[in-house]
């Protein structure tokens, strides 16, 4: 699902501001450089192992051939431990456009992205490891680790950054879950003050602001620089399909992309006045995102009747609403895991200085025997978010 959001949103990934041409000397203090050899010397996984380790990170067997995988991970996971101790972490993405404009904007490819969800997920199965045979400090060394890094690439100046760096976060964050009723108090307050010391993550509405300077203008000058109608349709092409299920399937990618220039009225000039009138949205649905998440669908809600006709508006803009939801997601799962070590170290009766960020009030508490459920009025995929400390029957 984050992957189709990846693609749907990838019009909109951009930076805050532009790395600077004086970088700073002492390049060793870096952690973004000890990330890069993380993720370059990681195991060369199939797809499909690499969607098993992030799907199945909590629950895949603890067998011989997942030890293996960690294993074969360890110089990767040695370097991620380096890079959380160095005091700054700069990308160095240059998402300035190319002389001839071809390197910018929605060209910039994020390598660094899928290679953090996997080592993020090897982190949580080598900690899961640890924890089962009793070696918790270094299964907690892990966690903490894997989040900085999680909230180091949400603040390369995307919103794909920024949604990396939520999942990556969740994912630490279930991991805790899963063995915080083994935890004795000590650890615990240990681990909050750890977490509450990690770096901010990147800003969705930050990011957001930025598409307006970056990306939107690296469209519009490649649609000026379009010669005659097939390279014309040859630049919408990738946007038409993008967002399209199946995207592997498409059968005739052209035609995907002279009916996308169809629907923006035929010709350079009409892409391009349906592009210019979409600007303002971006600094408005930026500023938007602030709102709590009801309100922030109304504002877009009246946003999006007010762009009924554009078709620029109407193929990239209902991505944003999910930036909101993941915005909102990751702000109550921190509530729930900080209102869970609480109940852990105080009792319930915790709950009552822990309210729901989306609610208000307490969090539900259901208790069970071996952990407790935790439960936000918060809705997510049909259903009240919660977080399950422990494993049910133990």
């Amino acid at each position: 699902m984050l992957r189709a959001l990846c693609l749907a949103t990838a019009i909109l990934a951009l930076p805050l501001a532009h790395t600077s041409a004086e970088a700073p000397s002492d390049l060793g203090a870096n952690a973004a450089l000890s990330y890069w050899q993380a993720f370059a010397t990681l195991p060369k996984f199939t797809e499909a192992e690499q969607t098993s380790l992030i799907s199945e990170h909590l629950t895949m067997p603890l067998d011989a051939q997942t030890t293996e995988k960690v294993r074969k991970a360890e110089y990767a996971l040695r370097m991620m431990h380096h890079a959380a101790v160095l005091p700054r972490c700069e990308w160095g993405i240059d998402w300035e456009p190319g002389i001839d404009w071809e390197a910018g904007g929605f060209e910039v490819l994020l390598p660094q992205m899928g290679a953090a969800r996997v080592l993020s997920s090897l982190a949580c199965l080598r900690a899961r490891m640890r924890f089962e045979e009793g070696h918790r400090a270094q299964a907690i060394n892990d966690i903490v680790a894997a989040a900085r890094m999680g909230r180091q690439v949400s603040r390369d100046g995307s919103l794909i950054g920024v949604l990396v760096g939520y999942s990556i976060e969740g994912r630490m964050i279930d991991a805790i879950a899963l063995f915080l009723p083994k935890l004795d108090p000590g650890t615990i307050k240990d681990l909050k003050t750890r977490l509450d010391a990690l770096p901010e993550g990147g800003n969705p509405a930050a990011a957001m602001r930025a598409c307006e300077e970056k990306t939107l203008d690296w469209f519009i000058h490649k649609v000026k620089s379009a010669k005659d109608r097939e390279s014309l349709v040859a630049t919408l092409t990738p946007f038409a399909i993008m967002t399209i299920e199946g995207r592997a399937r498409v059968s005739d990618p052209v035609a995907e992309g002279r009916a996308l220039l169809d629907k923006f009225g035929g010709s350079a000039t009409s892409v391009l006045e349906f592009a210019e009138a979409a600007r303002p949205s971006y600094a408005l649905m930026a500023e938007k995102l602030r709102l709590p998440v009801a309100e922030f669908e109304k504002e877009f809600e009246r946003e999006t009747t007010r762009q009924a006709g554009n078709p620029w508006f109407k193929l990239f803009f209902p991505a944003v609403v999910k930036i909101r939801q993941a915005q909102a997601r990751d702000e109550v799962r921190r509530a729930l895991i900080f209102a869970a070590f609480a109940v852990q170290v105080d009792g319930r009766d915790a709950l009552k200085t822990h309210a729901d960020p989306v609610g208000g009030g307490p969090f539900e508490y259901t208790k069970f025997a071996g952990g407790f459920e935790l439960r936000s009025k918060f809705v997510h995929d049909g259903h009240p978010l919660s977080l399950t400390f422990g494993r049910r029957g133990e």
